[in-house]
């Protein structure tokens, strides 16, 4: 049943990003030839960490109706959205960290004295 039409799915038909070309293109010694093939090195990769001043992203879903009250309100103070919910959340957190005392949650620098184990 096999016709030789299509070539067999091997690891041959796997091009890296920005290596892949026309199959009228490609070198027919290269297919036959697997041990060419430039392979990814198994290091592992690079973990870079953001500096603690710049902004992380968060994400919420709301409904429509609260989506639109939201951008009303933006347009109502000359604000973004965004803005809009950075400021609520930071409100939401003072008034937690007065709640709970707690070091962790305040914008102060200092050891939290609870027992969960952060520092600030």
């Amino acid at each position: 049943m096999s016709s030789g039409r299509f070539s067999p799915i091997t690891s041959v038909l796997l091009a890296r990003k920005g290596e892949a070309r026309p199959w009228s293109q490609a070198a027919t010694a290269e297919a036959e030839n697997v041990a060419s093939i430039p392979w990814r090195s198994l290091s592992p990769a690079v973990v870079t960490r953001s500096s603690p001043d710049k902004d992380r992203t968060c994400s919420i879903r709301l409904s429509a109706r609260d989506f639109e009250r939201l951008g009303i309100l933006a347009v109502k103070k000359n604000v973004t959205r965004q803005q809009l919910l950075k400021e609520a959340v930071a409100e939401f957190l003072a008034a937690k960290a007065l709640e709970y005392g707690c070091a962790c949650l305040n914008n102060s620098e200092g050891r939290c004295g609870k027992d969960c184990g952060t520092d600030a």
